[in-house]
């Protein structure tokens, strides 16, 4: 969406790694950081596909040569946002799952079960303009598409225990396709219902829950 499932990533300064020099300094790490943290704020502001490298150094005060020993382009930056953001959503699933299982002794009813975690991812691009802006510049790139592809196989697997929990079944042939399309179908659903006003907005994840409530009983022993 840790007791059920994997460990899920969770951010790192180090994560760098994969897109270009890792910094191993402190004063390295410090200037990644910043570099990350006025793109971010650069992407809120004007979108993804307006980020410009030396506007990223002239607001974090770093030499533009110091940017491009880390991220070699623009699209490296926003999948090490990406990323970070995916790694949240992660926890914040993860720690939803974790209550409830405690909350119902290992066993949730799938209605409280899909309202809650459906609500969890919901309200975090909702309440985070940061990670929507990120999201939509992910969304916007075919080469960062393949993380969001990444992603939602990732969250399946994660997904694989609770639901053969929630269902009563341990079919794994049965349960990691259920979880693949409770993943995906419930990011299209927030995608288009942030693209809406309300009262259609709060209507179409209504309905997102029921197909999910109603698919997963269809399922349950």
């Amino acid at each position: 969406m840790n007791t059920p499932t994997e460990t899920p990533s969770t951010p790192s300064r180090e994560s760098t790694a994969e897109t270009g020099r890792q910094p191993r300094q402190e004063r390295s790490r410090h200037r990644v950081e910043t570099s990350l943290e006025v793109a971010l704020e650069l992407v809120v502001e004007q979108g993804a596909e307006a980020l410009a490298m030396r506007e990223v150094a002239r607001r974090a005060e770093v030499q533009i040569s110091s940017i491009y020993q880390y991220f070699p382009s623009k699209a490296h930056i926003i999948r090490e946002l990406a990323k970070r953001n995916l790694a949240r959503v992660r926890l914040l699933l993860q720690d939803e799952v974790e209550r409830l299982l405690g909350e119902f002794d290992g066993a949730p009813p799938v209605a409280e079960s899909v309202n809650r975690l459906v609500d969890a991812y919901f309200a975090h691009y909702r309440d985070q303009p940061d990670a929507l802006a990120v999201w939509a510049g992910a969304q916007s790139d075919h080469g960062l598409r393949e993380l969001d592809l990444d992603d939602t196989r990732s969250t399946a697997e994660f997904l694989v225990m609770p639901l053969q929990r929630i269902l009563g079944r341990d079919e794994r042939e049965i349960v990691y396709p259920l979880a693949l399309l409770v993943s995906e179908v419930t990011a299209a659903a927030a995608r288009l219902a942030l693209a809406l006003e309300s009262p259609l907005r709060e209507q179409l994840i209504a309905r997102h829950k029921a197909m999910l409530v109603a698919t997963l009983e269809a399922h349950k022993t």
